[in-house]
């Protein structure tokens, strides 16, 4: 089989080729970092002299065609080349006023030829691709290597260069409205002290798109047209040169229009929203960008920092107070931080920020409900803690005196899912690249969020329960597993998916590692999942701290998809995991190797197909989608895992997350076992078994004991429930396993009878004590079997670039 191209690599491998190029012309400087950045001034002082040669309006709606996919009406493109950032970057150079340029020599604005800005467009995003590359390589030589916060400062950066729409504009218009017209205190304020609301704003930026759109159509119709009637005029050998003229005209118009072809006109979006022209006029105010006293070096050098204008003020004004927006990528999140900066100034801003957190709580808890159905929640609870070291050490939790808040417990059987929902937000500082405010913002956002969930965890783990106010004591004594989650209101997906720098950066501890994810994100996932123990199997891999070593993104989708596809699957150190669990052998050179020849993984967009699904979705409304939703590799386990949840067995999602953990090989022979063991019956009437401990981890804590028995004809149901029951305890404590299944199928018919959890920890009971003698020993084990990955990882590779998803309708 041929191996499957992967466009989204090749953009990336392209990009670091021609960044390691560019590296090498600087090697032999004597200040590679001085030369760097002379050569970066005088990139941005060449290409903004040529900028200024043309009209910005025209050449920004010229570069929009050439830098952005078109596709029909109602499609959506899939492409791994289009980006926003050069488009941007143009735009700004070009909208420096004159007057404020650096270089006031320059001359006048000369005449423009047919197709020149075209031409230059064509030519320019390598000029753009190489400011870019060398504002890259300025701030990694600015980086100071011993400042444990520097790559994430990095990855901050370059997410404000580089990303646009890491969530669904849908999604995120959705919460919008909800957050800022949500609340009728908030949104009168609004309208009394800026003369409009938050929708009135959507409104009007999706009125200049959609009326841009019409006219790029009208455009298009008519070149159309001309050129139909050109070409039959000449076919009829009638050619009439006023005919060709405006053929030509019209093919001109098309890709290179004057300005008010480019523009709209507030008249126009007041007819197209049926707002009141005043509020129109007020949208466009606030959101109108102005560099007034900028250079076009100041423009580009704050760019390229991460500091976009465009992310809060996206509406370009030409002449006649003509409106255009570079790219519809920006307008939904510029509504919200555009507001929100307003509001911190306003009466109104204590009522919002309460409204907000209101508001991400009962969305976390809302896509907690969709993927965890039946559980058991506590929602926006208060707790007892220790007050100080003497309360801590005397360990009594009814003496505890600090009272503290939880926002959301989630209990299944043996699991535990702690949840700390965070709405501040990620500062325009911070975006901008400054250190100090992007270290308190994430403390905030992360920090605060791991620290309040891991207190809970500490307390179910210590203490054996919860003494929660206005309930009492909460016995958790049987709870096996605890996962903990921070869920942001803002989207920093660089940050958020590189949990090891995170670490790095002392903003999270290693032993207390939350799946850091932003609502948008959990939301989507939530409706992606298609069983409950896929959910916990993620926790499971995606809290892993090895996972962000070995698997890079930029995005949490990417991450995600790639575990549908391949697992997320992280070799643990076999060593490691002989000391966690001593019965089993010494690692094999095999094992040693394979773990030893893991290297990191750069993971590529892998949203194509879920950006197709969305769209269609959205599309379609509230009808099905027309392409498929992406699902997780097809399992042999599922009509196992999916009957356990049918029967609500004790322990059935903890019990369904271990089937679904294995490798397909090994999900092959437990999916059989039953039926092998039937189809099979002792000679001497007695039931048989087939026991697997699973130990797949460095840690004791997540070993399981997997067991699959019969019950001969001869014997009675209970009996037979006493004899697996009372087997698979006793194993466990011979093996120190804290949990355990055992799966009895009926040798009369065939069929899974009943199927026991077992999650006791310490001593036996004296009845039981004697079984133990009758068990083989540990050390009579063989290999047990490892539940690697679900298929072998693909080689795949990371994007900087990530386009509008779903992509643009052009």
């Amino acid at each position: 089989m041929s191996p499957v191209f992967d466009p989204h690599a090749k953009v990336i491998i392209d990009s670091w080729a021609s960044l390691m190029a560019l590296m090498g012309k600087f090697d032999a400087s004597d200040d590679p970092a001085v030369a760097v950045g002379e050569a970066f001034d005088e990139a941005v002082a060449e290409f903004a002299s040529k900028v200024r040669h043309f009209d910005p309006i025209r050449l920004i709606e010229v570069a929009r065609l050439a830098f952005l996919p078109l596709v029909p009406a109602g499609m959506m493109p899939v492409t791994a080349e289009s980006s926003a950032a050069p488009l941007e970057l143009l735009a700004l150079t070009a909208l420096v006023p004159p007057q404020e340029a650096a270089d006031v020599t320059a001359s006048p604005r000369a005449p423009v030829a047919e197709q020149e800005m075209s031409h230059f467009v064509s030519t320019a995003r390598e000029e753009i691709a190489k400011l870019l590359h060398l504002a890259q390589l300025r701030s990694f030589a600015a980086a100071d290597a011993t400042d444990k916060l520097a790559l994430v400062s990095l990855l901050v950066q370059g997410g404000e260069v580089w990303m646009r729409n890491s969530s669904y504009p849908e999604m995120v218009e959705e919460t919008n409205r909800a957050l800022l017209d949500g609340d009728p205190e908030v949104q009168a304020a609004l309208v009394a002290e800026l003369g409009f609301d938050a929708c009135d704003a959507l409104a009007v930026l999706d009125a200049c798109h959609d009326l841009q759109m019409v006219g790029l159509n009208d455009r298009i119709d008519a070149m159309r047209d001309s050129v139909s009637e050109a070409m039959a005029s000449t076919e009829t050998g009638r050619a009439d040169e006023g005919v060709m003229d405006l053929a030509r005209s019209s093919l001109m118009r098309m890709f290179e229009p004057e300005a008010d072809e480019a523009t709209v006109a507030v008249e126009d979006v007041v007819r197209h929203t049926g707002i009141t022209r005043d509020r129109v006029k007020a949208v466009v105010e606030r959101f109108r960008l102005d560099l007034k006293g900028t250079t076009p070096a100041e423009a580009v050098d704050a760019f390229t920092a991460g500091q976009n204008p465009l992310r809060t003020r996206p509406i370009i004004i030409g002449s006649d107070e003509r409106v255009m927006l570079p790219h519809p990528g920006l307008h939904v999140f510029a509504v919200r931080e555009n507001l929100e900066e307003h509001l911190k100034t306003s009466t109104a801003w204590n009522k919002y920020a309460k409204h907000r957190g209101d508001l991400l709580e009962s969305r976390t808890r809302d896509a907690l409900g969709r993927v965890l159905p039946g559980a058991h929640y506590r929602d926006g609870f208060e707790y007892y803690v220790p007050a100080n070291a003497a309360e801590a050490a005397n360990a009594d939790p009814a003496k505890y005196t600090k009272r503290v808040e939880g926002d959301h417990l989630v209990l299944v059987d043996d699991v535990a899912i702690v949840v700390e929902d965070k709405a501040v937000a990620f500062s325009a500082l911070s975006r901008g690249g400054k250190k100090t405010r992007i270290r308190n913002d994430l403390t905030g956002i992360v920090t605060k969020a791991a620290e309040q969930a891991g207190r809970i965890r500490d307390r179910i783990e210590q203490d054996g329960g919860l003494r929660i106010e206005e309930e009492g004591w909460v016995d958790l004594s049987h709870i096996r597993e605890i996962h903990t989650i921070a869920v942001s209101l803002d989207d920093i997906s660089p940050v958020l998916t590189a949990t090891a720098e995170l670490v790095r950066a002392d903003l999270l501890s290693a032993d207390n590692i939350p799946w850091t994810v932003s609502l948008h994100d959990l939301e989507l996932i939530t409706e992606l999942v298609d069983r409950p123990a896929e959910f916990l199997l993620y926790l499971r891999r995606r809290r892993n701290p090895n996972v962000t070593l070995m698997f890079s993104a930029p995005d949490e989708l990417d991450l995600f998809l790639h575990f549908f596809e391949a697992g997320l699957w992280v070799e643990p150190d076999p060593a490691q995991v002989r000391t966690a669990f001593p019965f089993i052998p010494a690692p094999s050179p095999a094992e040693l190797r394979r773990y030893r020849s893991q290297q990191p993984t750069i993971v590529t967009s892998r949203t194509d197909a879920l950006d197709q699904w969305f769209h269609t979705k959205h599309e379609m409304g509230s009808g099905p989608a027309s392409a498929l939703k992406p699902h997780m590799a097809a399992t042999p386990t599922a009509p196992l895992v999916d009957e356990l949840q049918k029967r609500n067995v004790t322990g059935w999602l903890s019990i369904g997350a271990t089937l679904l953990s294995g490798s397909h090989t090994v999900q092959h022979k437990f999916a059989r076992y039953g039926a092998e063991l039937v189809s099979n019956p002792s000679p001497n009437g007695q039931g048989r078994s087939i026991t697997v401990p699973i130990t797949a981890s460095a840690d004791p804590a997540e070993g399981w004991l997997f067991a699959w028995a019969t019950r001969p004809a001869g014997e009675s149901p209970d009996a037979a429930q006493q004899r697996v029951t009372d087997y698979v305890r006793v194993k466990k404590h011979q093996l120190n396993l804290p949990r355990g299944v055992v799966f009895l199928y009926d040798e009369s018919t065939g069929d899974l009878r009943e199927v026991f959890y077992d999650g006791h920890i310490g001593p036996l009971d004296a009845s039981l004590t004697a079984t133990m003698r009758s068990l083989r020993p540990a050390s009579d084990l063989q290999r047990t079997i490892h539940p690697n990955a679900m298929r072998p990882p693909r080689k795949t590779s990371n994007t900087k670039l990530k386009q509008n998803k779903p992509k643009r309708k052009r």
